[in-house]
């Protein structure tokens, strides 16, 4: 039997109901995004860079490394950020 995952992240905020007896059964496992295991990240990896889809377009916010803080709660507000990246441009 294959096992599952399901990776909650941010955007994911709303409050949701779980069936504990299909989770068992099925073997399936839900971790939050500090859970990632290394194949999580080489499929994210593989699926940003086939180009079918815009993932752009979920990228809400932007920020300098130096604006670290105001990035983590900035992303860490679900009615302000979808997305917020961190870039490593040159602050001022």
């Amino acid at each position: 039997m294959k096992k599952s995952h399901f990776v909650s992240v941010a955007v994911n905020n709303a409050i949701r109901k779980l069936d504990l007896l299909n989770l068992t059964f099925a073997q399936k496992s839900i971790i939050g995004y500090g859970g990632y295991m290394p194949q999580d990240v080489s499929d994210v990896i593989s699926v940003m860079k086939s180009g079918k889809w815009d993932i752009s377009s979920i990228i809400t916010h932007e920020f300098p490394l130096c604006e670290i803080e105001k990035a983590i709660q900035t992303a860490a507000d679900p009615h302000c950020a979808l997305n917020a990246i961190i870039g490593f441009r040159v602050c001022t």
